[in-house]
């Protein structure tokens, strides 16, 4: 149901220095008369704005049927259009906002534009490589344009220049504007600010609506023969280096859509900040007048002392933990009921790679690998050049010393067939084949399990999912939003992703991506129950090795009796009554094997819970083998600390479990971050899967409280539940290899703690 904000009056303040406006809102008039305007009706809409000046439009979005509008002020002919109509809904006091990075003195997060008519900065987004392997830089469309402020016009494109100094950058506190002298970052790709359609009221028979192809949206083609580029948000500690890619903030694993919460950006002028998502704001308006230009996008709000964004951060990252949600656009002071606050919009990233069509990857599509990722045939030390500072990707032509360069026309790599120096292309044509299908099925699994499916070896598939309309089940996944990933296929074309927590039924999607080539896609259903008590533990009792704890009180197998003595059990097949056959997959005999799992809790957890010694995070995983050694690995979570393993053996229940919390009492916010995890086994084969999942330690303000219980015991998973003493492995913060790096005079660790088995 669409919230109304009708009880907020407004006043807003201008920005002196920038001429921004900003919103809040007011309450709405009601309509006179019962008429409703088809707001799905482009012509409907048209004729009833015919009378409005665009120019005081500064607000617009369509929601639950009714058409919403920001105006600054309430003209009469925006007092008539609301007694005319009792679905719309207008909303005083919202001022334009103006872009950053105009030709006075504004800018992003290290590089530096020309035009004709005067220079600027703005900040770099994210960095990656587009679908055929090339290194881009995605950024705000209004710095990729020559724009007059004063009257709105854009005489043409600007030129990209060369990265801004970081260590005399704002954020630095500098003045800015330094070049780098490492040479111009490259040429504009794609760029879009608004559709190019200023928001002026020239033809008396039409009216500027907002379009779907009206972003703040730009591309830079990266320039490989001076910089590489490398994923990641820097964190700004490193700008007196001048390297800033050696701290960040995050890793970037994926592009989505903003959730309610804090958000954070980075950006050349205040570095690093946070703010929170306007949800109420967002849910009534999809586009906000940047400069004249209707962007799309969403708001944020944030402390006037310690604002979201300023002139200068356009462009810049925005995220949530590791996604990226966006690039700002613009933003402006606004004063509501006597608290004064900065408003910011922010051009949604996802959205904007949609209608631009641009093919944005987070590692190289050729192969996943880091900056200089070589994939060489071997033959005859033939060397394949994907780029002339090395930091392509090399697929080596392999035979008869021939060279094939795979940078020349910029296309990406070529992988060579292997005969006389020829190129194997994909097709006759030269274009690579339309990639099959995924295969996946229907399928059950327990929260957090695991979504399996097979494609083609080596290669991406993206996956989406959304709670299942139309079924009892689905309405247990409220609230588990639509989501999607990127994920890749092993060597026999495997591919695995965690799975939805919430209990109900999921609509899923899987396409195959090779070499920039989408197959069609495979829909299949997920469905998320917790485990069945009275099929959950077909292992509990050792000595009843025969009994069929999975079955409903009935047996099938002629030669063992659910309800006799586990003893005799075996006694048709001439067995000794006391011991248990093994079955080719060693199980015991009559016994299904039990299906593995992972538990984690709490999945968050807030930092100063998580260096407590009696709470941390469990890790119980279960499936194995009886004396089977699992292998538990912890994937690097934030920048200061390195990943590790650990390695316990299962007990007799085919259970092993961990815990882990950290040791750096004095200073638990270096742990914040998002920890993903593996779990093997020594007897596992070649077409087992590990067991993954994740866990967060969030700031305070975020956390549950939550970490175990407060007498240490496992809950119920099979372990001891006593305080454990601090044995096993550490993950510690390294630098470069160079020893613990201390953050506020203390060393960052993490310990993994083994429980004590009965």
């Amino acid at each position: 149901m669409q919230k109304k904000l009708v009880q907020s009056s407004l006043a807003l303040t201008a920005a002196t220095a920038l001429g921004l406006g900003s919103a809040f809102f007011a309450s709405p008039a009601m309509a006179d008369g019962p008429q409703k305007i088809d707001v799905q009706s482009d012509k409907q809409v048209e004729k009833a704005l015919a009378e409005i000046d665009p120019g005081n439009v500064n607000a617009y979005g369509v929601k639950n049927g009714k058409l919403n509008l920001g105006v600054e002020k309430k003209t009469d002919e925006i007092k008539d259009l609301e007694k005319r109509f009792d679905n719309v809904d207008v909303i005083e006091g919202v001022g334009e906002l103006k872009p950053y990075a105009a030709n006075d003195i504004v800018g992003g997060a290290g590089y530096l534009v020309t035009s004709p008519s005067g220079g600027g900065a703005c900040s770099t987004g994210f960095s990656g490589w587009d679908g055929a392997g090339n290194p881009i830089v995605l950024t705000a469309g209004h710095c990729a344009k020559d724009y007059n402020e004063d009257t709105g016009v854009i005489s043409g494109p600007s030129t990209v220049d060369q990265t801004e100094q970081p260590s005399t950058a704002p954020a630095a506190g500098g003045d800015g504007f330094n070049r780098s002298g490492l040479g111009v970052i490259g040429t504009w790709g794609f760029s879009s600010y608004g559709s190019g359609d200023y928001l002026v009221g020239d033809d008396p028979n039409g009216w500027p609506q907002p379009k779907s192809t009206d972003i703040d949206f730009a591309v830079i083609n990266v320039d490989e023969t001076k910089y590489g580029v490398k994923n990641g948000v820097t964190d700004w500690t490193s700008a007196s280096t001048n390297d800033l890619s050696t701290k960040l903030a995050t890793d970037i694993k994926q592009v989505g859509s903003e959730q309610p919460g804090t958000v954070q950006k980075s950006g050349r002028t205040t570095g690093v900040t946070e703010g929170e998502v306007w949800t109420e704001y967002n849910e009534a308006f999809d586009y906000a007048n940047i400069g004249g230009y209707w962007v799309h996008g969403f708001g944020v709000r944030s402390d006037v002392d310690d604002p979201f964004s300023q002139p200068g951060d356009s462009g810049g990252a925005v995220f949530q933990g590791d996604t990226a949600v966006g690039v700002i656009s613009g933003g402006g002071p606004a004063e509501s009921n006597g608290t004064t606050f900065q408003f910011g919009w922010v051009a949604d990233l996802d959205y904007s790679l949609q209608q631009s069509g641009t093919d944005f990857r987070l590692t190289p599509p050729d192969n996943g690998g880091g900056d200089d990722a070589n994939a060489d045939a071997g033959a005859d030390g033939a060397d394949s050049d994907a780029g002339a500072d090395g930091a392509g990707a090399n697929a080596d032509a392999g035979a008869d010393g021939a060279d094939s360069d795979a940078g020349a026309d910029g296309a990406g790599a070529n992988a060579d067939a292997g005969a006389d120096g020829a190129d194997a292309d994909a097709s006759d044509d030269g274009n690579p084949e339309k990639p099959e299908a995924p295969k996946a099925e229907n399928q059950t699994i327990k929260p957090n399990g695991q979504v399996t499916g097979t494609a083609a070896p080596n290669a991406e598939v993206k996956v989406t999912w959304k709670p299942k309309a139309g079924t009892q089940k689905a309405v247990k996944a409220q609230g588990a939003p639509q989501d999607n990933a990127t994920v890749p296929t092993d060597a026999e074309g495997n591919f695995t992703i965690e799975g939805p927590e919430a209990e109900g039924d999921y609509e899923y999607t899987a396409q195959t991506v090779v070499d920039n080539q989408e197959s069609d896609v495979t829909t299949f259903t997920v469905t998320v129950q917790a485990a069945d008590d009275a099929t959950a533990d077909a292992a509990a009792e050792g000595d009843d090795a025969n009994a069929d704890a999975a079955a409903e009180g009935d047996d099938s197998n002629a030669n063992a009796d659910a309800g006799a003595d586990a003893k005799d059990a075996n006694a048709d097949a001439a067995a000794d009554s006391k011991d248990a056959n093994a079955d080719a997959d060693d199980s015991k005999d009559g016994e299904a094997p039990a299906e593995r799992a992972i538990a984690i809790e709490p999945k968050e957890i807030a930092a100063s819970e998580f260096v407590k010694e009696d709470k941390g995070v469990k890790i119980t995983v279960k499936g194995f083998d009886e004396g089977e050694k699992v292998t538990l690995e912890v994937m690097a979570g934030p920048e200061n600390v390195k990943g590790i393993e650990l390695t316990e053996t299962a007990n007799a229940d085919g259970v092993a479990m961990f815990s882990i919390y950290g040791t750096s009492a004095s200073n638990p916010s270096v742990y914040i971050g998002k920890y993903d995890v593996s779990v093997t086994g020594a007897n596992d084969t070649d077409d087992e899967s590990p067991l993954t999942g994740s866990f967060k330690v969030v700031g305070d303000d975020q956390g549950n409280g939550g970490g175990g219980s407060d007498d240490g015991k496992d809950g119920g998973n099979g372990g001891g539940g006593s305080d454990l003493p601090r044995t096993g492995a550490e993950l510690t913060g390294l630098a470069a290899g160079a020893g613990l790096l201390l953050v506020g005079g203390a060393a960052v660790v993490l310990t993994m703690r083994r429980v004590k088995k009965n």
